[in-house]
């Protein structure tokens, strides 16, 4: 079971400094949730406008192989302002920052799966 699972849109992409890089926003369909991760451009991008699934989960989520993006990740950390809770991931250097009101039961370093996939 998901502990946070969503289907949205790519709001933004940018370049970052490190080449290959980019930096992605993506908004939850019901406002609840935004997501913004590195993407590195040998894993996956999708470009603004296109309609994803995203799932944070303790176990594997069903995913297309080869299609879909599935990575593992590790808790850093989290902190609150204004209301909002900052929920920060790493897949091997890249960050994946989850933005809710909700309290997520986690702990640091605990283990997930990070699933991004694109909707037909």
């Amino acid at each position: 079971m998901a502990l946070v699972s969503f289907k949205g849109v790519v709001k933004d992409l940018v370049r970052e400094t490190i080449p290959r890089i980019l930096f992605a926003r993506i908004e939850s369909d019901d406002g609840r949730y935004v997501v913004e991760m590195d993407m590195h451009r040998d894993l996956v991008v999708y470009p603004v406008g296109t309609r994803v699934e995203f799932v944070l989960s303790r176990e594997l989520p069903d995913y297309r192989d080869g299609v879909d993006f599935v990575a593992r990740a590790t808790y850093v950390t989290s902190r609150e302002e204004d209301g909002e809770r900052k929920y920060l991931f790493s897949i091997g250097g890249l960050l994946v920052v989850l933005h809710t009101s909700e309290e997520l039961p986690i702990t640091p370093t605990e283990k997930f799966y990070v699933k991004l996939a694109k909707l037909e």
